[in-house]
This record gives structure tokens, sequence and C-alpha cells, in this order.
């Protein structure tokens, strides 16, 4: 009689813990579900990716972007000499280096960096090159240094070209692309996916005028 009732109290405690953790669990997705926004998600205190904006993971896969205001938190940089307009976040620090010849723009090159002077966190630079006529073969030529894994199409502003992982001692990512018969490239450094993200969101930003 003792065991029979020992049965039944282990089945009916069986039955409340599977739907105890039935409700559970049907409450956590519910709420991971009615996640809509980066907000919601950075409070549930799900992990949040270092990227530009940040990013946001939820359980079940998706992504929530930080919405970020244009007017508080970035800065319009123009580099007159190549008619180049493009944004970056306010904490970077921009600088650009110009060589020329008789008047002639020979180069353009401009730098966006974050952390430490000599050791950088990130680091962009970009090279705008005239001084010579650049053809399809220059980016053929490119090709060679890249992991042919990384290598795909890529635009600037609408002027088309590659962009891929080099490898080497001067490892880093870099977009290059002709506009005309120029040659302009982006290379990104320290090359992690998190620097990368955040070269992925200045590049729609350039624009020629």
């Amino acid at each position: 009689m003792m065991m029979k009732q020992n049965i039944k109290l282990i089945t009916v405690f069986v039955i409340l813990l599977i739907a105890s953790v039935v409700v559970w669990n049907y409450q956590k997705a519910s709420k991971i579900q009615s996640i809509d926004t980066f907000e919601e998600c950075a409070q549930a205190g799900y992990p949040i990716m270092e990227s530009y904006p940040e990013q946001c993971r939820a359980p079940d896969g998706r992504n929530f972007t930080k919405q970020i205001s244009a007017s508080s938190d970035l800065r319009p940089e123009t580099i007159d000499e190549i008619g180049l307009s493009f944004q970056h976040p306010k904490d970077f620090v921009f600088r650009k280096e110009i060589t020329d010849s008789a008047g002639s723009i020979r180069t353009a090159g401009f730098f966006l960096t974050k952390g430490s002077e000599n050791n950088p966190e990130y680091q962009m630079y970009g090279l705008y090159e005239q001084y010579k006529d650049a053809t399809e073969q220059d980016l053929e030529r490119a090709k060679t240094e890249m992991d042919p894994a990384s290598i795909k199409e890529a635009t600037i502003d609408g002027y088309k070209g590659i962009e891929g992982l080099i490898v080497g001692p001067k490892t880093r990512y870099v977009t290059i692309v002709l506009k005309g018969k120029a040659l302009f490239s982006i290379s990104t450094l320290p090359p992690t996916p998190a620097n990368k993200s955040i070269t992925d969101q200045i590049l729609p930003t350039l624009n020629f005028k």
C-alpha cells in the first residue's frame, strides 16, 4: 500500500516537473519572439557583438543592429583634392596626406584610427592613385596577394572592383576599385571580423562629387 502511494507521488512529481519545463520553455520562446529591437535584445542579456554599429544576437539566430543617429554619432569629412566625402564615428582620429607634382595630384591618402597611436585597435587607410593609368589588370594583380577564398566583387559609390584578405607580413582586408583611370583602395587592419564590420559601415558613406 505504502509503495503504491509512493509510486503515485513520484508519478505526480514527474508530471508536474515535465509540465513546469514545458511552461518554462514556452515562456522563454515567447519572450525571445517578442524581441524586436537591439535595445530589447540587450536588456534581455543576450550577447552583443563587437561591430559598428553594435549588434545583439538572440538565441533564435536573429541579429538586431543598434540604430545610429548620423547627426549625433558620425562626423563628416571631405577631401577636396579628390572630391571625396564620407562619415565616420566621432571617436576616430582622421588625417590625410597629399602628394603632388607640379600642382597635379599624384596620390591622396587618408587614415582613420581608434586607440593608441602606436598600436591602434582599428585603422582604415584610403589611397587614391592617379599618377598612372589603371586598368582591370591592376585588379587582377591585386588578387594574387589575396586569399582566394576571400575574394569577391565590391563597389564603392558605384565604382566596381574587388575585396579580399591580403595574406603575408602586411596582412589586411582591402577593397580596390577603378574610378576612371585611377585606383582607389580602402585597407582595414588589424584584419579582424570586428574591424571589417566597422569598415563595412563606413564604405556606403563614401561619395565622390
